[in-house]
């Protein structure tokens, strides 16, 4: 088997395992200039729950802690979620890169 056959066979094969390779990805990235960003989400801290409640007061504020905690939250997850999203938007683009490499690897054949 000649080189050229060889080189072939190995770029086929590449061009069956990219997904999505035609595909126009939108949406957000990760991306920086020095490497893969890491996710910049804030996660809060549970709230301090009193072994006993000497008054209305003190059940009031546990209350609203805990209410601003579950908002918190709710704002941390989405943070996530959209971290992870624009990720694996980040791997489609690489993904179509890798293909167009191939598609003209193999037109020069």
């Amino acid at each position: 088997m000649g080189k050229r056959c060889v080189i072939f066979l190995f770029f086929s094969s590449l061009s069956f395992a990219a997904i999505d390779a035609e595909a126009i990805v939108l949406g957000g990235s990760n991306l920086a200039i020095f490497g893969y960003a890491d996710h910049s989400c804030n996660k809060p801290s549970k709230p301090y729950k009193p072994y006993q409640f000497y008054s209305e007061f003190e059940i009031d504020n546990y209350n609203l802690s805990v209410r601003r905690y579950n908002s918190e939250l709710d704002s941390y997850i989405d943070c996530i979620k959209e971290y992870i999203e624009n990720s694996e938007n980040d791997m489609r683009r690489i993904r179509e890169k890798i293909q167009e490499a191939i598609n003209e690897a193999q037109r020069s054949f």
